[in-house]
């Protein structure tokens, strides 16, 4: 038994991450730390635009909700951007390698036909990605949605805390760890971690959670899901 995988992602994106790991044979608990909530800015004139950007599929799901937009080139951070891009009908869409600088890097080399863009986010971003673009452009940003930090655990995750039988929590930003770690010393759980491992998307994450006393933290080896999932054992290593 490798004991939960606890998923701390918001709802909406835990519950499949939850099947596809159910599947396979793990057991899972699902605590989000994050809640995602609508800001209703006011979208611009896109016309002005030479390129959308988006950093989250967040940001593409209440983006395509309020646009019919879907001719202009997208650039996503990720490959699962990319899909939530081409599930809403997006046709040009491009892809990076699962950051911002990557994201950055894509945008900069296509500097002759990108001169302003549109990036739609959330209000908290790890980095700004107007300072990742090359001088000659221009980058706008465009607030759709905003995270509320969890204040608590549920009853099941304190239960299998104290219990010892959680293996391993998934950790996809540092916004989440950093709401993990507070619970943990607000409940007085952090003899409770000795015996479970942190799996962390980034460098970033990882120094999050520096503070606790995991049995082991891992740092999956680019920034992206797949990766990060790639650091569970198999279950049949028992």
């Amino acid at each position: 038994m490798t004991g939960f995988v606890v998923i701390t992602r918001p709802v909406d994106e835990a519950e499949p991450l939850e099947a596809a790991l159910q599947a396979k044979g793990y057991a899972t608990l699902v605590e989000p730390m994050l809640r995602i909530v609508e800001i209703r800015a006011e979208i611009p004139d896109l016309k002005s635009y030479d390129a959308l950007a988006f950093t989250s599929a967040n940001g593409v799901r209440f983006f395509s909700a309020r646009s019919r937009e879907r001719m202009l080139p997208a650039f996503a951070v990720g490959d699962k951007t990319a899909a939530a891009l081409r599930a809403a009908g997006f046709a040009d869409v491009r892809i990076a390698a699962g950051d911002a600088e990557a994201l950055g890097g894509l945008i900069r080399a296509d500097y002759a036909a990108v001169k302003r863009l549109l990036h739609v986010s959330g209000a908290a971003i790890a980095r700004d990605l107007a300072t990742l673009i090359d001088d000659g452009q221009s980058l706008d940003r465009l607030v759709l949605y905003g995270a509320i930090a969890a204040d608590d655990f549920t009853s099941d995750l304190v239960a299998a805390l104290y219990a010892c039988t959680v293996g391993y929590v998934l950790f996809f930003s540092p916004r989440t760890a950093s709401a993990f770690g507070t619970i943990v010393a607000k409940l007085g759980l952090t003899e409770m971690i000795c015996s479970c491992s942190a799996l962390c998307i980034s460098p970033q994450v990882a120094a999050k959670l520096a503070d606790l006393p995991w049995a082991d933290r891992q740092i999956a080896a680019r920034p992206t899901s797949e990766a990060l999932l790639s650091l569970l054992p198999d279950v049949s290593d028992g």
